[in-house]
């Protein structure tokens, strides 16, 4: 049971929301003892007891300004947002009950309020309660408004992946490795544009920039084709060239000899006759 005090307590550090909730809250409070009379307390029974109202009013505003926003802001570390507990709030609230009694008991006690005086602590301590619920009741109410923001905007996000996995797997990174192990290609896969074979080698060209690079690695081309095979983008579009599909401009050529272009990479990419209508379908959609 004691353990679960240590979890973990979201503290509301809003500054503009708590200046808000403490201006309501008073305002309601004064409103509630004026309307209800609350614990059979009359605080209409004479013309003096309207100013005590409003004294009481104010007295809870300030104890709620200095807690939720004067205190935290002089002592950060102790109100961390990510460091408070159940067991801090618990503490925090206690402190600020206190506070509101002794500083209704005053107020009381200097407007000499019949009701109050004879039972100062236990009426005070009745009346701290109301404002006190009223700022939590309203501080967790939003709170839950956050938490259901945050789960609806984790939802967009989510649903826009599931429906755009191609923009979201070119945000991957690609690491490809010499057979030695001491040379490494590590890019974006949106910036590649070709990876092709030469002997014993891979030729990687990618984009960095407005300029395509070349960066050589001992590897065979099977292997790399492996790797890559999980990304959609990347077809083989000859036994010895890999091409990335999204950086191809258009298809030329004729019926019997068809290759690929690529913006700025200076040489046409070959097509094999088995993979042209594969392409031509890829670069209609």
């Amino acid at each position: 049971m004691f353990e679960n005090l240590n979890q973990s307590y979201p503290f509301n550090n809003n500054f503009k929301h708590n200046l808000r909730t403490i201006v309501f809250v008073s305002m309601g409070f004064m409103l509630l003892l004026l309307y209800f009379q609350p614990f059979g307390i009359n605080f209409m029974s004479t013309s003096k007891d309207g100013y005590f109202v409003l004294a009481i009013g104010i007295v809870s505003a300030v104890v709620l300004f200095l807690s939720t926003l004067i205190v935290p802001g002089m002592f950060p570390v102790l109100f961390d947002t990510a460091r408070w507990t159940i067991r801090k709030e618990l503490i925090w609230n206690f402190c600020m009950f206190v506070t509101l009694v002794l500083g209704f008991t005053m107020t009381a006690l200097i407007f000499n309020h019949e009701s109050l005086v004879s039972l100062t602590l236990f009426r005070s301590g009745a009346l701290a309660l109301l404002p006190l619920i009223l700022f939590n009741l309203l501080n967790y109410n939003h709170s839950l408004k956050t938490k259901v923001s945050k789960a609806i905007e984790s939802g967009r996000h989510w649903l826009n992946d599931e429906h755009n996995p191609i923009e979201k797997t070119t945000l991957e990174k690609v690491n490809i490795k010499s057979e030695n192990g001491k040379d490494i290609f590590d890019k974006n896969l949106k910036d590649i544009v070709l990876i092709q074979s030469a002997n014993n080698y891979i030729e990687i060209f990618y984009r960095e920039g407005d300029k395509i690079r070349r960066q050589i690695l001992r590897q065979t081309l099977h292997t790399a084709e492996k790797q890559l095979n999980k990304f959609e983008i990347i077809k083989k579009c000859h036994r010895c060239c890999l091409v990335n599909t999204d950086q191809i401009t258009r298809l030329a050529g004729v019926a019997s000899n068809y290759t690929l272009e690529v913006e700025g990479l200076g040489f046409s990419i070959p097509l094999s006759r088995q993979k042209v209508l594969e392409f031509k379908n890829l670069l209609n959609r």
